[in-house]
């Protein structure tokens, strides 16, 4: 009897991930928000929504995440200028649990819940740390 529900458990299992990895890679993944803590001042603007401080035609407010079966990704954006940051080189991508590891930010993986992913980074500016909370949803 525990054989049977250790291979139930290891068959579920590796069912889950499999259904896990389709729902990634069959979806293009958009930019939903991105979050700023403390509030950032740019120009005369000071807030906690990063895409309102930089405009909706901005890299960021584009982003986009597109996942392929063979563990390579792509990350985009079409706004003013983002043709400057363009990287031709290929990326990679692994789960680690509900993880998504990016080859670009391998320090700041993405958590996907199945229906949003999740990305948290932090950077300093004059002395100031800021916390980025980026979440993505699927179209």
């Amino acid at each position: 009897m525990k054989k049977l529900l250790f291979m139930l458990l290891i068959c579920t299992a590796v069912a889950c991930t499999k259904d896990t990895n389709k729902t990634l890679i069959s979806k293009k993944w958009v930019i939903e928000s991105v979050t700023v803590t403390p509030a950032m001042t740019m120009g005369d603007k000071t807030s906690e929504n990063y895409i309102e401080l930089s405009g909706p035609e901005s890299c960021v407010a584009n982003l986009t995440l597109s996942f392929a079966e063979d563990s390579t990704y792509v990350a985009g954006a079409n706004g003013a200028l983002c043709d400057m940051m363009a990287d031709a080189s290929v990326k990679t991508w692994k789960r680690d649990g509900d993880k998504i590891v990016l080859s670009a930010s391998p320090a700041a993986p993405l958590s996907f819940d199945g229906k949003k992913l999740t990305q948290i980074t932090t950077t300093q500016q004059n002395g100031t740390t800021y916390t980025f909370v980026y979440i993505y949803k699927s179209k």
